[in-house]
């Protein structure tokens, strides 16, 4: 498709070759349909357009929208796919490093009673075989590589460069000096272990204590504030502002209630900047700003609903 060679090009103007490359073993490492970045433009394109069809007609022909704004809405809903496909592979990809996380010192610990200290390459085979998930798959990689004739190094170097998680760097480490000095690391591998598993049980405690300040962001970006404030708008609505015309505010009725009606619109303005400052302080509190995108999109639509729903009460 020439779409795809066109998007592909501008890409390689944008992002230098090496963020390319990482984003294109994200799309491995996640398992996706899309395989690489030609199949991943492929998607997105044939996406993008099926949404601004479909964009395109509902904002003519149900909202009557003029031939700029329907264009505009055209180019948003085509663009869409493009970044919410990369959010979610991006997504996919930190809950899965996650998991890996988690599962290391389970590995480390298991790894130290069966590693095999003549043969790493069997070490690489038994840890593939057990039942560690998405760690056990990664090694089942690096094991089909090294038969494809690729060494040791370069395989388990790869599971670093595609993970990009240090904890995961640093058990790769071990088991590289390892094959390199032929000394034993069983001690090594249950003290990194342990290690592991006291960094993870300070995360979780911290996790914990921040668990009530995330739930009170949540809710006061979401139903609290922009309930509050429906509220009082919904309230000041059912004012007659003909009938206290000459009471002494120095403003007539109508005047009033084009300040009322800007108002109104600082009232939305401020509710979105909420939700967006909440979002921020969410993704930071988690150790993951990429989280800031899925809590916007969540947050700001939620709370303009709860907004004009209050208004009605």
């Amino acid at each position: 498709m020439d779409s795809v060679v066109f998007f592909k090009n501008a890409l390689g103007i944008v992002f230098k070759k090496e963020q390319i490359t990482n984003f294109e073993n994200l799309l491995i490492i996640n398992n996706s349909r899309t395989k690489n970045l030609n199949e991943f433009l492929k998607l997105c394109t044939i996406e993008g357009i099926f949404l601004m069809i479909i964009g395109m007609a509902l904002s003519s022909m149900y909202l009557f929208f003029s031939i700029e704004k329907v264009i505009l809405v055209g180019a948003i809903c085509f663009f869409a796919p493009f970044f919410l496909n990369y959010l979610f592979q991006d997504i996919c990809f930190e809950k899965r490093k996650r998991e890996k996380e988690n599962l290391l010192p389970d590995l480390l610990l298991e790894a130290s009673v069966f590693c095999d200290e003549n043969s790493l390459i069997n070490t690489i085979e038994k840890i593939s075989k057990s039942d560690f998930n998405l760690l056990s798959k990664d090694f089942e990689r690096a094991l089909i590589e090294i038969k494809k004739g690729a060494t040791i190094e370069e395989a388990l170097n790869k599971i670093k460069t595609l993970n990009k998680s240090k904890s995961y760097d640093r058990v790769i480490d071990l088991f590289l000096q390892s094959y390199k000095s032929g000394v034993s690391i069983s001690d090594s591998l249950k003290e990194t272990a342990e290690d592991l598993l006291e960094n993870q049980a300070i995360i979780k405690e911290r996790q914990a204590v921040m668990l009530v300040t995330k739930y009170t962001l949540l809710l006061a970006s979401a139903i609290i504030v922009p309930g509050i404030l429906g509220l009082v708008i919904g309230l000041i609505t059912g004012l007659n502002f003909s009938s206290i015309g000459n009471i002494g505010f120095g403003l007539t009725p109508e005047e009033r209630e084009v300040m009322f009606n800007t108002a109104k619109i600082g009232a939305n303005i401020y509710i979105i900047e909420y939700s967006i400052l909440a979002s921020y302080f969410l993704a930071i509190q988690e150790g993951n700003k990429k989280q800031f995108f899925v809590y916007a999109l969540f947050l700001a639509p939620i709370s303009i609903i709860t907004f004009t729903l209050a208004q009605i009460l």
